[in-house]
């Protein structure tokens, strides 16, 4: 039986313990930022875009918004965009659901395009699924906005993504878009990476990522080419979930939908706790570069 895992492969990380500055520690701990923030902000930013920025944070969000994405033509370098980029909506359209279906469906045959290893459903799914955790974000994001002064030492502390985690947690989100599978410790897939790319559909797991993976994705240095990083990646970031190497099944699937569908809403609504969009909404507000 096939499992819509769809989205939680990035949320499934666990929470990093990051050697850092003692102060700022304190300070994002005193002001209700959780320990999970770099997993839940790099979950909740990877697929942003401009236009989205617009429309659940911030009106005036340019495209130098200062805003860390994974890059969604996942042939081209860099793994990661320093700007979430202008993806090109079509704005005919009035509704946030019809945008993101429209532009699914204009890049489903694109090579290399924004999660390839996800059926169409999936990335419908996937899509809405990151659209209620920004509505929500948006909304804590308006009431953060009234309070927290952009150049307060909370803004400082979660705006040093490399002391936080938050660059880490992305460039490996990245590599798992890229790459499904490629920490699973499968060694059907993942000597099939070792010898060059190629594109499989893998059901993402939800199992927690134990924290041998989390220390050492600490120490990780992400600073070289896809290529010469897959043995590295592969060695050293295994995590305990198992992947399904295998295509789904659509008579199977529609057999069992129903009980998928319930089973997936149960895991989704875990994921979108108070303090993820809490967090998000923090690192949004103090990191967004705004046009006016």
């Amino acid at each position: 039986m096939k499992l819509l895992f769809l989205v939680c492969l990035l949320g499934s990380i666990e929470a990093a313990v990051i050697e850092k500055p003692n102060e700022c520690k304190e300070i994002m701990k005193k002001d209700g930022i959780s320990d999970l923030f770099a997993k839940h902000v790099s979950h909740a930013i990877h697929s942003l875009t401009v236009e989205d920025l617009r429309m659940y944070f911030n009106k005036d969000a340019g495209e130098n918004n200062n805003i860390p994405v994974v890059n969604h033509r996942l042939r081209d370098q860099p793994r990661v965009l320093d700007d979430a980029p202008m993806i090109g909506y079509d704005e005919e359209f009035r509704t946030g659901g019809m945008k993101h279906f429209d532009l699914i469906m204009k890049g489903i045959m694109m090579p290399g395009w924004n999660l390839t290893a996800f059926e169409v459903l999936e990335k419908l799914s996937h899509v809405y699924h990151m659209s209620e955790i920004w509505v929500q974000a948006g909304e804590k994001y308006k009431e953060v906005a009234k309070t927290l002064d952009k150049n307060s030492e909370l803004c400082g502390c979660v705006r040093d993504m490399d002391s936080n985690g938050l660059a880490k947690y992305i460039q490996l989100t990245a590599f798992q878009i890229r790459y499904p599978g490629i920490t699973s410790g499968n060694k059907e897939i993942t000597d099939k990476y070792l010898g060059g790319y190629l594109d499989y559909h893998i059901s993402y797991g939800l199992q927690e990522r134990p924290k041998n993976l989390v220390e050492a994705l600490m120490d990780f240095d992400f600073n070289d080419t896809d290529e010469a990083l897959i043995p590295g990646v592969v060695d050293n970031l295994m995590d305990e979930a198992g992947f399904d190497a295998e295509p789904h099944d659509p008579y199977e699937e529609a057999l069992h939908s129903q009980e998928h569908w319930e089973w997936c809403v149960g895991e989704l609504k875990k994921l979108l706790t108070p303090e993820l969009v809490y967090d998000t909404a923090v690192f949004m507000h103090c990191q967004l570069n705004l046009e006016k």
